[in-house]
């Protein structure tokens, strides 16, 4: 098996932010701030649309995609636009893509994207245990039960 790994480089230019996690509501007070400048008592709950825009980019040039985890609380009106961009500069991806992990899918498929994607996994974790590791221990447990009983 030959792997290639190759190292994306991208800057965060902003955040979303709102108040603490009992005020993440559909009506909850917002700020676009710099990553560094989170005030205090606030918590950065989405990228902001700059980020949001580079990550799109990055995507659209890509050969590859392989997706694991939403940009932010995307269940919540406030805090969904940057999966919302990411989820569709994935589905508009010229390259092969993979949605992986249970919130992803479930973004992907509430936006009405997962027709658009090569393939959409609930597995986001493992798969990128196997994709660094090459393999899982509950593959390996399997062969290797095989192996004493064949």
């Amino acid at each position: 098996m030959t792997t290639s790994r190759t190292a994306l480089s991208v800057s965060f230019v902003s955040l979303l932010c709102a108040c603490a996690p009992q005020d993440v509501t559909d009506d909850a007070e917002t700020r676009i701030v710099a990553a560094g400048a989170i005030p205090t008592g606030w918590k950065g709950l989405d990228v902001g649309p700059e980020t949001a825009a580079i990550f799109a980019d990055e995507i659209g040039g890509a050969a590859t995609v392989l997706w694991n985890g939403p940009m932010g609380v995307f269940e919540v009106a406030p805090f969904a636009a940057g999966t919302h961009t990411v989820a569709e500069a994935v589905a508009d991806a010229p390259g092969f893509t993979v949605v992986g992990g249970g919130d992803s899918a479930a973004a992907v498929r509430q936006l009405g994207l997962a027709d658009q994607i090569d393939h959409v996994s609930t597995g986001g974790g493992a798969s990128l245990e196997f994709l660094e590791r090459g393999d899982l221990p509950g593959l390996a447990a399997l062969r290797e039960s095989a192996t004493r009983r064949g």
